[in-house]
């Protein structure tokens, strides 16, 4: 997919919920495709690009903003998205991948070690402060509570459940150890941190923007140790700030899709070498083993299955982008 339509595709998906986006999605001519195709294509992303054209003062509310910025400060913003990352952590992704800690916690024995590798802030890193409801259409129970967090403050999520959707779990989730991972870590406690976690949340996204403020107070409660680096190179070094008396568990939420194909491969195959556990919520399709677990049925372009929540390898569900919307695709035990 060449840059106009990724961002003509972006503009359809997110339409709905933000118009501001989709208006700048669609403003992308000539001269900004050039002015992307002079940074690296892993820099070319919507998110990172709105970003990073806000924090230079443009304003979303203006349709012709983006084009207006990439004319007249064009050196400036290619220099600020060729060191820029998107740092956005969205917690509502926690809700197809809290089901999986729940069945690992409970066939573990021990604590968990999480590692969050490309976690920014940590919103992430705290499946154990999250109660998460699953709304089943047609279900004798209209509502399953899955995980309920026994500590505050904590999350809750409510996402609309199909398939075959896990039940409540046996026992709270108990992390024992959390490392954060990341090329540029932010930490919460930094004055001005949050505002800079937030600059790629579309400004219509009040409600999400809300709940990143409920996890990043719950993230503070149990701050993880915050490591810089990348996958693969630095996961045995985070892996090693965990205590021997922990189960190691590495979770990566829409991180690997910045990793090169190679590196990533690199990364699936380290996981495996060292024998630890990996939770993943990763676009569908950019991991050919997990994909390969899949039913036939899923559709990769169905925006309902943009992401795949995998345990180990293994395909269990799939989500839209945002974790909102999840059909379950094969059982877990809890």
């Amino acid at each position: 997919m060449d840059t106009r339509a990724r961002y003509a595709a972006y503009a359809d998906r997110i339409a709905a919920t933000s118009p501001s986006y989709a208006a700048w999605a669609r403003s992308v001519d000539d001269d900004l495709v050039a002015l992307l195709d002079a940074v690296p294509a892993s820099k070319r992303q919507p998110e990172l690009l709105f970003a990073v054209a806000r924090r230079l003062g443009a304003d979303p509310s203006d349709p012709g903003a983006l084009r207006a910025l990439g004319l007249e400060a064009r050196p400036a913003l290619v220099a600020a998205l060729a060191s820029a990352t998107v740092q956005a952590n969205d917690p509502r992704r926690l809700a197809p991948v809290v089901p999986l800690f729940a069945a690992l916690a409970a066939r573990a024995g021990r604590p968990l070690g999480l590692v969050d590798a490309g976690g920014a802030a940590g919103l992430c890193s705290i499946p154990d402060r999250v109660t998460l409801d699953l709304r089943i259409a047609g279900g004798a129970l209209p509502t399953v509570r899955v995980h309920e967090a026994v500590d505050e403050p904590s999350v809750h999520l409510t996402a609309d459940a199909s398939g075959l959707v896990p039940g409540p779990a046996a026992a709270p989730i108990d992390i024992g150890a959390r490392v954060l991972l990341d090329p540029n870590p932010i930490d919460l406690a930094e004055p001005g941190a949050f505002d800079r976690l937030v600059e790629a949340v579309p400004p219509e996204a009040v409600d999400r923007t809300a709940l990143m403020r409920d996890a990043a107070r719950a993230t503070l409660a149990v701050p993880p140790v915050r490591l810089r680096g990348s996958l693969p190179g630095d996961l045995d070094r985070a892996l090693d700030h965990l205590p021997d008396d922990v189960e190691p568990v590495v979770l990566t939420t829409g991180t690997l899709v910045y990793v090169p194909g190679a590196e990533r491969q690199r990364f699936v195959d380290r996981v495996r070498e060292l024998g630890v556990h990996w939770i993943a919520l990763e676009r569908t399709g950019i991991l050919t083993g997990v994909a390969a677990t899949l039913p036939d049925d899923v559709d990769a372009a169905d925006p309902d299955a943009f992401a795949t929540a995998s345990l180990d390898g293994v395909a269990v569900a799939v989500s839209d982008p945002f974790g909102v919307r999840v059909r379950w695709v094969r059982a877990l035990n809890l």
